[in-house]
């Protein structure tokens, strides 16, 4: 990742907190199993430009960047690694899901330490022309024998309760052995495109290649792997003090949604990351401006 790119991200999204927060009186939201976290955005438009930028960063792996010019990786992202037309009006590419995904891209990896297993951009096909499907990332972490596999989910909605809503009601989906499975399937055909090799997850994928009859699942749990599911909320509050912001997104959530049992047999662990900002549509319209008048990237 450019460390022009790390340092605007560490100026512009402040951790503040996680929750509960005994010391502020603030809870975490009730179906998660582990610590929410607040984030504080102090710049729309520098959240703008990370979005602009971070859109090479979320759709290549590393080593494809290196010694690349970045123009022509943009361009190159645009047209084969998301969803983006450029005939299209900007009503219609406001509701492109890629905003969300590069944001959450960066603060997994960055501020979470989880390294991309592969990117995203990779899943796309631009003959369909249509959203990747799947999780909304495909991160892992492998330290001390045990295997963590990020893969999680983002709403940047214009409303708390719109964002929330979809996510929450998801998970229905998202956490079954079904879709688990599909979504390591997914990976089968681009192997060559891991960022990380000697992977677990690619031992599996190895492994079911040689023999399609094991079973997936049963594979990922003789390996105890967890899948840890971040679920980023991005949208307007403009209450001037943060305290109110994340209090009202927590009651929020919680009144609407309480715990309950999934069906997945594999090892969950779920929490929100909460970034309040204050004009979401103002933050895409200045990704698309940028996009077309080919803004200089940061080197």
């Amino acid at each position: 990742m450019r460390p022009s790119l790390i340092k605007l991200l560490d100026k512009t999204l402040l951790f503040r907190y996680s929750l509960p927060n005994k010391q502020l009186g603030l809870d975490r939201v009730d179906i998660s199993t582990l610590e929410d976290d607040a984030f504080e955005c102090v710049s729309d438009s520098s959240l703008s430009e990370i979005i602009y930028n971070s859109i090479i960063e979320s759709s290549f792996n590393e080593f494809d960047i290196t010694g690349k010019d970045l123009d022509s990786l943009l361009g190159a992202a645009l047209r084969t690694k998301i969803k983006y037309k450029e005939d299209q009006t900007d009503a219609t590419k406001i509701k492109y899901g890629f905003f969300g995904e590069v944001l959450l891209y960066l603060m997994i990896y960055h501020f979470y330490k989880s390294k991309p297993l592969i990117s995203r951009g990779y899943f796309y096909n631009p003959l369909e022309n249509s959203e990747t499907k799947g999780y909304d990332s495909y991160h892992l972490v492998e330290e001390k024998g045990s295997v963590e596999l990020w893969f999680g989910e983002v709403k940047f909605r214009d409303t708390l309760g719109s964002g929330a809503k979809s996510a929450i009601e998801g998970l229905d989906k998202a956490f079954t052995d079904a879709y688990l499975e599909e979504n390591v399937l997914a990976m089968v055909n681009h192997t060559n495109n891991f960022a990380m090799t000697g992977s677990k997850i690619q031992e599996i994928i190895d492994l079911w290649l040689d023999n399609s009859s094991i079973n997936i699942i049963d594979e990922v749990k003789k390996h105890k792997m967890k899948l840890v599911y971040p679920i980023l909320l991005i949208y307007p509050d403009n209450s001037k003090d943060f305290k109110s912001k994340i209090k009202k997104t927590i009651d929020h959530i919680n009144s609407k949604y309480s715990k309950k049992q999934y069906s997945a047999s594999v090892s969950i662990e779920l929490f929100f990351i909460l970034v309040p900002v204050s004009n979401v549509k103002k933050i895409k319209e200045d990704v698309i401006g940028w996009i077309s008048s080919k803004k200089p990237l940061l080197s």
